[in-house]
């Protein structure tokens, strides 16, 4: 195949939708001959901050000088962005070529009538081939769904598993109750591996602790009562946490300290086995790590923000860092959103920070029509606009903000990409035909 036709294969597996179990990932696996044994895996779950502790502890890799394997789901640019290496997506002949050994595998299954493999299966396979291919010294893992019947967890040993915060989310495949939530995530955790526990409601801590028994493993917890912030500015901020004295990182949001916090007690687990993982890489990947979407900054006047709170943990989160460092400030609310996610009391735990939202449907399959969404949040604000796309919902409220306001657009990772160029358009526009707004 070429990449083309990579990329459409993809889109029919698509279809299939999603089917947790490890059955079918691991006979694909066998048939392509087990790559993920040989790969060093840092297994990470969780409800929210996976995605930015493994951008930490990716960036704090590289800077101790290694070949580091990334994993991620999902994605909001480009295909291709799921599958990189030192942050270099995997390119179009080796995804095609790679993907190309995947099918052959596939097809072997078909003709022993055995069930076909889902497109995360497929692309996890695909990801395992390639950083083995590409000699990784570590591979960062983020789980697609839960954990226990997660396609990534095939792997056996991996040298460190992280659970981060867990809340209701996914409750149909998951389970309705935090327990049930974490035990599935806490299916990640092996016989006498390494574990880090990021801080959880009781709920869920006792069933992971209990998880980390049973596999004869004492976790790494993660803190909050030894994290002390210090500074905090639209540019970054700083904080200590135990031997750790003055951390600084670019990341914004309060709650990205406690993601910094966790990729720490990891990293510290890896420092023991890994002598180039000094702490002058740790301190300096830490700082220059960037993980974009989450509490991002497009534009100075009005400070323009885009986040990816998509679960009502997630908003009040975002609410938290906002009404901490905001408090006074006229805020204007964006939010596009899934059909299947929580909107209507997203929107209530948002309203508290203003009382305008501006509505708009993603572009996905998936996304809540805008009028459906302003009908739902109607309740909750002064006013509702219904906007015909994210372009147009940008357009419209940067005419309405002043200079010191804020705009926050928030509800789904995937409207991110639509939001941050509709800004980055806009704002250049407003530049070139000689305005006072500043392009970020």
């Amino acid at each position: 195949m070429n990449y083309e036709e990579a990329l459409a294969y993809i889109n029919q597996l698509n279809s299939r939708g999603i089917a947790l179990g490890l059955e079918r990932i691991s006979v694909l696996l066998n048939l392509l001959g087990n790559p993920q044994d040989s790969l060093r895996c840092i297994h990470v779950a969780g409800t929210n901050g996976k995605g930015s502790v493994c951008a930490f502890m990716d960036s704090a890799l590289q800077k101790a000088g290694l070949r580091v394997g990334r994993y991620i789901s999902p994605t909001l640019y480009a295909y291709r962005e799921r599958i990189q290496i030192n942050g270099v997506w995997i390119p179009e002949q080796n995804l095609a070529e790679l993907l190309t050994a995947v099918r052959s595998a596939c097809e072997t299954m078909a003709q022993q009538n055995l069930e076909q493999p889902t497109v995360f299966e497929v692309e996890t396979a695909l990801a395992f081939l390639y950083f083995k291919q590409q000699q990784c010294d570590y591979v960062l893992l983020e789980t697609g769904m839960g954990g226990r019947l997660d396609s990534t967890n095939v792997i056996v040993r991996p040298v460190v598993s992280v659970i981060t915060a867990i809340s209701m989310d996914h409750t149909a495949m998951l389970g309705d109750t935090l327990a049930a939530i974490a035990a599935e995530k806490g299916g990640i955790i092996k016989d006498g591996c390494p574990v880090v526990i990021g801080p959880q409601q009781p709920e869920a801590l006792d069933v992971l602790l209990q998880c980390c028994s049973n596999c004869h493993v004492t976790p790494a917890a993660a803190d909050e009562t030894m994290l002390y912030r210090l500074h905090w500015s639209p540019q970054g901020q700083q904080f200590s946490y135990g031997r750790w004295e003055n951390v600084s990182i670019g990341l914004l949001g309060d709650y990205q300290c406690v993601n910094a916090m966790i990729a720490l007690e990891a990293l510290q687990i890896l420092q023991q086995q890994e002598p180039a993982l000094s702490d002058q890489a740790v301190r300096s990947g830490l700082e220059e790590a960037k993980w974009s979407g989450r509490f991002e900054v497009l534009h100075q006047k009005p400070l323009f923000i885009v986040d990816g709170a998509h679960n009502p943990a997630g908003a009040q989160a975002l609410v938290d860092t906002l009404q901490q460092h905001f408090a006074g400030r006229q805020i204007y609310l964006l939010m596009g959103v899934f059909k299947d996610k929580d909107y209507r009391q997203i929107a209530e735990i948002m309203s508290v920070c203003g009382d305008t939202i501006y509505c708009f449907q993603p572009q996905q399959e998936r996304g809540l029509r805008a009028d459906a969404l302003a009908e739902a949040v109607q309740p909750f604000y002064r006013n509702t606009v219904i906007a015909d796309s994210a372009e147009q919902a940008v357009q419209r409220v940067l005419q309405q903000a002043g200079e010191q306001d804020i705009v926050v657009s928030f509800g789904s990772l995937s409207t991110i990409s639509d939001v941050q160029h509709a800004v980055y358009r806009i704002t250049q526009e407003e530049v070139q035909h000689g305005t006072e707004h500043e392009t970020d």
